[in-house]
C-alpha cells in the first residue's frame, strides 16, 4: 500500500502545478487512458488516505483538464462521488471529502456552468448538475439521520455534513447569481456603447 500511496502523491505533486508538456496530446492520452482507470479503481479503496489523493487528484484533473475528459468526469461524478454521498456504507470522511470538492466548485462560477452546459444542456448527457443539487438537498434536510446511515454517521458527524451541504448550495446560489449579474451588467455597458456610438 505504501507504494500506492507514493506513487498517487507524485501524481498529484505533478498535476498541482502542470507544465505546458502535460496538455500535448500523448500526454492527454495517457492521462485519459491510464491514469484515469487507475484512479477508479483505487477510489473503491477502503483507506481513506488512498481516497483522500483520488480526490485530490481528480479535482486537478478537473481543474485543468475537464475540456479533455467530459465522459471520465461523468463518470467519477456520477459513479463514485454521488454513489458515495447517497449510500448507507461510507463513512463521514468519505462524504466529507467529496463535500470539499464540491465546495471548490461551487465557488467558481466558470464551473459551474461549464458543469451545466456540458452535461445538463446536453441532451446526450446526464444532468449532472441536478443529481449534484439533489444530492446536497437531501443531506441538507437529514438524509443521514435515517436508520441506513446510523451504523456508518454519528449524530455530530451528521449535522456536520447537513451545514457544509447546504452552505454549498447556497455558494452555488451566489455564483449562478453573480453570473447573471455579470451578464445584465455586461449587456447594458454593450448597449450603452452603442449609444454614444449613434
Amino acid at each position: 500500500m505504501r507504494t500506492k500511496i507514493i506513487g498517487l502523491e507524485l501524481i498529484l505533486f505533478v498535476l498541482e502545478r502542470p507544465k505546458k508538456s502535460l496538455f500535448r496530446k500523448e500526454f492527454v492520452e495517457v492521462i485519459k487512458n491510464s491514469l484515469c482507470d487507475g484512479l477508479l479503481r483505487c477510489s473503491v479503496s477502503s483507506e481513506p488516505v488512498i481516497f483522500k489523493l483520488v480526490v485530490s487528484i481528480f479535482y486537478c484533473l478537473f481543474l485543468y483538464f475537464r475540456k479533455y475528459l467530459k465522459s471520465i468526469i461523468l463518470v467519477f461524478i456520477e459513479t463514485i462521488f454521488l454513489k458515495l454521498l447517497d449510500s448507507g456504507n461510507s463513512g463521514y470522511q468519505y462524504k466529507h471529502l467529496i463535500l470539499t470538492v464540491f465546495d471548490k466548485i461551487s465557488r467558481n462560477s466558470n464551473m459551474l456552468l461549464e458543469i451545466f452546459v456540458n452535461y445538463d444542456c446536453d441532451i446526450t448527457q446526464k444532468d449532472i448538475s441536478e443529481r449534484i443539487v439533489e444530492s446536497l438537498s437531501k443531506i441538507a434536510n437529514g438524509r443521514f439521520t435515517k436508520s441506513e446511515h446510523v451504523n456508518m454517521i454519528s449524530a455530530s458527524e451528521e449535522i456536520s455534513l447537513r451545514s457544509y451541504s447546504l452552505q454549498i448550495l447556497v455558494q452555488m446560489l451566489r455564483s449562478f447569481n453573480g453570473t447573471i449579474d455579470a451578464g445584465i451588467a455586461e449587456k447594458k455597458i454593450s448597449q450603452r456603447m452603442q449609444l454614444k456610438q449613434n
